[in-house]
């Protein structure tokens, strides 16, 4: 070991000593954190002092289970059940006015347009590049030269062709002319005088206007929105399988049936594109809702209800299935 590797092996435990004070002070620190420490140290001042302690550093924590300590303002419960009413009877119209219209049609692609031939004139596509030191490509008059006109000149000239007269265009559908008329200005203190009722909607061939454009309000059709009654068992759209875990729903159906007899009521699709009023799509919606009030029957029946006590029911348009118990 030569004399320089002895020094220097000497010097690495005073290095360490003094290196591990700083670094047991900087150990909850980033290198960033301790370069603006030591800049501010630096400056002095306000900004070198220790922060103060937040408030209520040494106090208890709150009870986060016992706030707000004053119960919000909120509706009455019958102002919350009026809506709650109005709510459900807005998703039922929604629900049979969405079956009405029917499914969404199928417009088919528009045809392709069929390719047309193109001329292109040969002086104008005769254009070429060259570059420098070749010679210029002859032109086209010059490889076809034009002929004589002397030579071919017949001693007969030929009639000049008749003209046709273009063709009249066809007849655009035009809207009805509008009438400009000044409206006189209104006197101080008097009202304006309310001008006559609007025209009616004009007439186009081809379309249909709605039978309500003219009415004020739209003629809502004379159903039932309510919510039917009974226990809700929800499933998964357009499939016979239950959403989530029934086993509450149903052991609070046999506690509550007694001797009684159960009403289940199948329904089809929810808000469906594909529900409609035509009668293969009712067929359709009532055999789903058969499905459903069958797959609850059994398991009912699975949990000692009789089969006997059991009508099972189906309509076309509603949610998931309803258990009713009949007094």
């Amino acid at each position: 070991m030569t004399a320089a590797t002895r020094r220097t092996a000497g010097k690495i435990p005073f290095l360490l000593l003094i290196s591990a004070p700083l670094l047991a002070a900087c150990q909850h620190q980033d290198a960033t954190d301790t370069v603006t420490g030591w800049w501010h140290n630096f400056e002095g001042g306000e900004i070198a002092k220790l922060r103060a302690p937040p408030p209520g550093e040494n106090l208890h924590y709150p009870h986060v289970g016992r706030t707000p300590t004053q119960p919000p303002e909120l509706p009455t419960p019958e102002a919350r059940l009026s809506l709650t009413t109005q709510l459900e009877a807005q998703r039922n119209l929604a629900q049979r006015e969405s079956a009405a219209q029917g499914a969404l049609p199928v417009i088919p692609p528009p045809p392709k347009p069929a390719p047309t031939a193109t001329t292109t004139n040969t002086e104008q596509s005769g254009m070429t590049m060259t570059t420098v030191g070749q010679p210029e490509p002859e032109s086209p008059s010059a490889i076809n030269p034009a002929p004589d006109l002397a030579a071919t000149s017949t001693p007969h000239a030929s009639a000049p062709a008749k003209k046709t007269p273009p063709s009249a265009p066809a007849a655009e559908a035009e809207l009805p002319p509008v009438v400009a008329k000044s409206i006189p200005p209104t006197p101080p203190g008097q009202f304006p005088k309310i001008g006559d009722l609007p025209p009616p909607p004009p007439q186009f061939p081809g379309f249909d206007l709605p039978r309500d454009a003219i009415v004020s309000d739209p003629v809502r059709p004379d159903i039932d929105t309510s919510t039917p009654e009974g226990i809700l068992i929800r499933f998964q759209p357009a499939t016979d399988h239950v959403t989530g875990d029934p086993q509450g729903d149903y052991q609070h159906i046999v506690s509550l049936r007694g001797n009684r007899h159960l009403t289940i009521l199948g329904f089809g699709a929810f808000m469906s594109a594909d529900a409609a009023l035509a009668p293969a799509d009712q067929n359709r919606e009532i055999a789903l809702g058969l499905l459903r009030a069958r797959v609850v029957a059994r398991a009912l029946i699975a949990r000692g209800v009789p089969a006997s006590a059991i009508i099972l029911k189906a309509e076309a348009i509603g949610d998931g299935v309803r258990v009713t118990i009949n007094d």
